[in-house]
C-alpha cells in the first residue's frame, strides 16, 4: 500500500486524537510516521537517527519534533517506559484497524476532574 494511501486512511482518526489532547491536527503525519519504527515489543526507541527519519519524512525541522514528542508525552499519548523509550497510549493502536479497513472507535469518559480516553 502506498505510505500516502495509508496515512489518508487514519488522518481523520489522528487529527481528532490529537485535538482531544490539545495538540494540533498538523502533527498527524508525524504521528503515523512513528508506527513503523514499534519494535516487536510495541515500543518506540527515539534516539537521534529517529528524530533525523521523522524530519526527513514528514519535512519537519528537528526542533517541531522534538516540541511535539515532548507535548506527546505530556498529555499521555507517548508513556515514557525509560530513557529515549516511549509506548503508544492504547488508542493509537486503533490505527492499525483502520488501516485494515475495518472500524476504529475511542471511547471518551468524562468526569468533574478529567477526561479519560481509550479504545473502545
Amino acid at each position: 500500500m502506498d505510505q500516502n494511501a495509508g496515512f489518508l486512511k487514519v488522518k481523520a482518526f489522528l487529527e481528532d486524537v490529537l485535538t482531544l489532547h490539545g495538540i494540533s491536527k498538523n502533527m498527524a503525519l508525524l504521528l503515523y510516521e512513528m508506527i513503523p519504527y514499534l519494535n516487536h515489543d510495541e515500543q518506540l526507541i527515539v534516539n537521534a537517527y529517529f528524530k533525523k527519519e521523522l524530519a526527513t519524512k514528514t519535512k519537519m525541522s528537528k526542533g517541531t519534533i522534538d516540541n511535539t514528542l515532548t507535548k506527546l508525552n505530556e498529555v499521555g499519548l507517548l508513556i515514557r517506559l525509560d530513557r529515549g523509550t516511549y509506548a503508544f497510549h492504547p488508542v493509537l493502536y486503533e490505527v492499525e484497524k483502520l488501516l485494515k479497513n475495518n472500524t476504529a472507535k475511542m471511547k471518551i469518559t468524562y468526569t468533574a476532574e478529567k477526561r479519560d480516553i481509550k479504545p473502545d
